[in-house]
């Protein structure tokens, strides 16, 4: 390996690529390319991740030269055999696209003996009106116990799926969700603060580790999460950096009655009523009106006019001022991972992709298992043109979140095309029970990427009956956040198969699974 230039040096198998001194290195000795394979490995190098399409490695490799899709193929087929790899896991083959160079397989080290938390939701012993503050209470405790970084916590849908007082087969629980310990609860909220009792369970035998009450009013409610999550923490793991989780703690605001309004917000954020997202935003506006300060606040109004403005289909005014109060955020919280990640996703539908990724990444080294978060990178990585970097960080995030929200799957979904998996992504897609034009468009571009065009005949049939105005193809051209063309044209050429197969009918009956 080049010392002198580490950072140019990338490990690929049994092989190195040393890029400073245009070597193809194993054990330390150059092994023989031709110059046009060496040139097509140090492109792929160069977007590791990226699916490159063959047109693009033509003109990047053969410049000023017209050469057949065969001489591609034969430096692909050499630089294979001179990396050994046979099973093509670090060149690997996008049906009908191109090449992708892939470092996905090499070994990573996994860390040993950290406990899996998961967080039940909590029991409501007070009035119903009063759940989205207990559910929002137990949420901020998932927050906290993850901001240790020694225990991983599971994302709040899935351990939410439970409630603490409905079960007591804990070991079925926690083998559901993959915990090895769970946390649950009951919580009463009063005029002035909330009273709570909280056990720490081994899920595989349902002993008790550690149970106490707890009771705060107005600020101290925040103290009282922290102090939880601390014990709980200390109850599974020997030794414990308090000062640096007290670095990452986000200063929480000084009004309950604004905390109230957020959580009560969030509750609307997370449905799917029509009114949902108005209404949310205007709770989180009422937060900021009792705590112009309040920086999680500040973030969800950016983000609930993102949502409303439809993410990346939003004009450039709203998007200007849905960063600039995202923005604003994270100067007011700077510690606060969510703040980051709202601010990602204002990036993202900006088209503003290394901004969005810095601040995701942001986002993972305050909070590392935030399953959302992984879920977000790993869409921001597919509109980057790295879908198999994007499928291993959903992975990962449905790992830590089993029971997770349905844009899991769409994510996913998008991903799974960009990589030519057309049958996986219309598996994916098809677990979203939405019948919207742009679930529809999508499902008809991947039949028509299998072969299956009147199936995509149908589907497009459907969108133009629930939506005569809208153009599956102009929402392929331009409504979604790609970075490179060559994903957009990938997209649209599915899309393009299925509308042309439309065009051309006579339409065939529309399946029942798309109808309203």
């Amino acid at each position: 390996m080049s010392q002198e230039n580490p950072e140019h040096v990338l490990a690929l198998g049994s092989c190195e690529l040393d890029l400073a001194r245009g070597l193809l290195l194993r054990d330390g000795k150059p092994v023989a390319l031709r110059s046009k394979a060496f040139d097509l490995l140090t492109y792929l190098s160069r977007n590791v991740g990226r699916v490159a399409t063959k047109s693009e490695l033509m003109s990047a490799v053969w410049p000023d030269v017209f050469v057949t899709e065969d001489s591609l193929t034969q430096a692909v087929r050499e630089l294979r055999k001179a990396l050994q790899d046979e099973s093509q896991t670090i060149i690997r083959t996008v049906a009908k696209r191109g090449y992708v160079l892939s470092l996905l397989d090499a070994p990573k080290p996994e860390s040993s003996g950290q406990p899996s938390v998961a967080v039940l939701r909590f029991s409501n012993e007070g009035a119903p009106e009063d759940t989205p503050l207990v559910d929002g209470f137990a949420e901020d405790i998932v927050n906290a116990l993850a901001r240790f970084g020694t225990v991983v916590v599971l994302a709040r849908n899935s351990g939410f799926a439970f409630v603490s007082d409905s079960a007591s087969d804990w070991r079925a629980i926690g083998d559901s969700l993959g915990a090895t310990y769970l946390v649950r609860g009951r919580a009463t909220t009063r005029a002035d603060g909330m009273r709570v009792t909280v056990s720490l369970i081994t899920a595989s035998t349902g002993g008790v580790l550690w149970s106490d009450n707890f009771s705060a009013s107005g600020g101290q409610i925040f103290d009282m999460q922290e102090e939880i999550a601390r014990r709980v923490v200390n109850r599974l793991v020997a030794r414990l950096d308090d000062a640096g989780i007290k670095q990452a703690t986000p200063k929480p605001t000084d009004s309950l009655a604004a905390y109230e309004l957020l959580l009560r917000g969030l509750a609307r954020l997370r449905g799917y009523g029509d009114d949902d997202n108005e209404a949310s935003r205007s709770l989180f506006q009422a937060a900021v009106e009792k705590d112009p300060t309040y920086a999680l606040a500040h973030s969800y109004i950016a983000l609930a006019d993102l949502i409303i403005g439809g993410y990346a289909e939003a004009s450039p005014a709203l998007l200007g001022s849905v960063i600039d109060r995202a923005e604003c955020a994270v100067t007011l919280a700077p510690e606060e991972p969510r703040c980051h990640r709202v601010l990602a996703q204002a990036f993202l539908s900006a088209r503003r992709f290394e901004a969005a990724e810095h601040h995701l990444q942001r986002a993972l080294d305050l909070n590392p298992y935030d399953a959302d978060t992984i879920a977000q990178m790993g869409y921001l990585l597919t509109m980057r043109g790295r879908p198999l970097e994007a499928l291993a960080a959903l992975d990962s995030a449905i790992r830590i979140n089993p029971i997770h929200p349905d844009w899991y799957h769409y994510d996913r979904s998008i991903a799974l095309y960009s990589s030519g998996d057309y049958k996986a992504a219309l598996l994916s897609m098809s677990k979203l029970p939405l019948k919207a034009p742009w679930r529809l468009t999508r499902l008809a571009a991947c039949h028509a990427q299998l072969g299956d065009l009147k199936e995509a005949q149908n589907i497009i049939a459907e969108v133009k009956r629930i939506a005569p105005d809208y153009s599956p193809l102009e929402f392929a051209q331009t409504r979604i956040a790609f970075e490179h063309a060559s994903d957009i044209e990938h997209f649209t050429a599915g899309v393009a198969k299925a509308f042309a197969a439309y065009e051309a009918g006579p339409v065939g009956a529309a399946l029942p699974g798309h109808r309203e």
